[in-house]
């Protein structure tokens, strides 16, 4: 009998490591005694049974060459753009257009078609005399900003060796991972991507280039040695999953060479209130040291910063949960003690699925989004939004003299409803004087204010649902009428 399960077992033993190794080589052409056996089956035979026995081995062999096909399309994407660059066709011309508070502004609007595997975000910066746009999936482009004014235009691209050093199969395969922001200062160029740092585990990380107009030499300049699993065991309890969504992204500078990022969440929410994680935090490098401490925690997904570096203060746009979404004032980066903004304890908003308070959920066991910051130890947003205006995006102050106003003047982007929100501050940056709303028939990504032609630059992008649907991006151009 003891032979028997002896036998038994010494079978069932080599049938699993026969089935590892098969498995594991299924598609190596290298292995010489599996290309016999190759030979020996028909190949309708071999196909079916790819499919239907090595289930997750062809998986991985299906994916593994998408993510080849889609890098060969980024590959073919920068050499079509190098060729023809990023080419735009004016579609309005200093039309007027009216503020809910009937204001009026010059509107100018210039429209590029996306080739599909560049991604359906871009991020644009201003250095100098140039205008820089990079795509979702790294593609950068830049021209004078003079070229703004003309009727149709085409910018320059500048090859990079980003794509290899980012190569992950959903950096290239799957549209919600990729680029977060970009920062152009100094003769560097910095571009901040969700990074996987092992098999399934992400992070938010920074690259930097020295500026140079024939290739882009990027480096790590920012990455945690941390992750946010995928099959983390938070994601089962909330029954939920990893969202790159949530991951933040925006970078500026301050006065003292050092640089402001924020990081998202993920969704795994805990993360943003653990003072010893990097995640759902907004914090400051060093660029020599790359050194960074935390400057404010409790945040889930902050895209939005602006440092006002006369006044030392630091502004920052929130999306939150359903509703709630917020605009948060941080009065003095140099303290020591980490600001804590509340998320997930505490939000105006509600979690997604729910349009009331369910406390039987789950979810507010984990994350009770409190009705109150202030009650609960933390921060009071300077303003938040309901349902009605959702998804801030990005922000930029304004010329002092815009609209006869003398100055603590932003512009915030609510990519939900398409909208620009013109906001007016006290000195403290504690109280909104005045608040105005522009609308537009897309989503604004991203904001630049031109001190040189004074004049706000807007990013918008296409809303996308399929992932075979075209791509598009719009500069907008707006000048006010005083």
């Amino acid at each position: 009998m003891k032979k028997k399960i002896i036998f038994a077992f010494i079978f069932f033993f080599l049938v699993v490591i026969t089935y590892i190794f098969i498995g594991k080589n299924i598609d190596n052409s290298n292995s010489q005694f599996l290309r016999k056996i190759k030979l020996m089956i028909p190949y309708d035979i071999r196909q079916t049974i790819k499919e239907n026995v090595f289930v997750y081995s062809y998986i991985d062999i299906l994916e593994n060459k998408i993510a080849k096909k889609e890098k060969n399309l980024i590959d073919l994407s920068y050499k079509f753009t190098s060729i023809h660059g990023m080419y735009f066709q004016r579609l309005i011309d200093n039309e007027i257009i009216l503020s809910k508070n009937k204001k009026k502004f010059y509107y100018s609007e210039l429209k590029t078609e996306m080739l599909p595997w560049q991604g359906p975000h871009g991020y644009f910066d201003l250095f100098e005399k140039n205008i820089f746009i990079i795509s979702h999936k790294g593609i950068i482009n830049y021209g004078n900003k003079g070229l703004l004014k003309y009727k149709n235009f085409s910018l320059n691209t500048i090859p990079s060796n980003l794509s290899e050093l980012v190569n992950y199969k959903k950096f290239f395969g799957h549209k919600h991972y990729g680029v977060k922001g970009l920062l152009v200062d100094n003769n560097q160029v910095y571009v901040s991507l969700i990074y996987e740092l092992k098999k399934g585990c992400y992070n938010l990380s920074i690259f930097v280039a020295e500026l140079n107009f024939e290739n882009l030499d990027y480096k790590k300049f920012f990455s945690p040695n941390t992750c946010v699993n995928e099959n983390d065991e938070y994601y089962k309890i909330a029954n939920e999953r990893l969202q790159p969504l949530q991951s933040g992204g925006a970078m500026t500078k301050t006065n003292n060479n050092k640089i402001i990022f924020s990081t998202g969440e993920f969704r795994l929410r805990d993360l943003a209130q653990d003072k010893e994680s990097v995640f759902g935090k907004i914090i400051e490098i060093d660029r020599e040291s790359k050194k960074f401490r935390i400057i404010s925690m409790g945040h889930r997904n902050p895209q939005g910063i602006y440092y006002n570096q006369e006044k030392n203060i630091l502004l920052s746009t929130e999306h939150s949960a359903q509703g709630g979404d917020e605009i948060n004032i941080n009065p003095s980066i140099e303290e020591e003690k980490i600001k804590n903004y509340g998320w997930p304890i505490s939000s105006y908003g509600e979690h997604y699925g729910f349009d009331i308070r369910d406390d039987s959920s789950v979810l507010y066991e984990i994350a009770p989004l409190n009705k109150s910051h202030k009650n609960f130890g933390f921060i009071e947003p300077l303003k938040y939004f309901d349902l009605k205006a959702r998804a801030p995006s990005a922000i930029a102050e304004i010329n002092k003299n815009l609209k006869n106003l003398d100055g603590n003047q932003y512009m915030v982007s609510l990519m939900k409803y398409r909208q620009l929100h013109h906001i007016k501050l006290n000195d403290n940056h504690d109280k909104i004087l005045s608040h105005d709303i522009i609308q537009f028939k897309n989503r604004i990504r991203d904001i630049k204010y031109d001190e040189e032609t004074e004049k706000t630059l807007l990013l918008f992008e296409k809303d996308t649902f399929d992932y075979e649907e075209e791509y598009a991006y719009w500069i907008g151009v707006l000048e006010p009428i005083n």
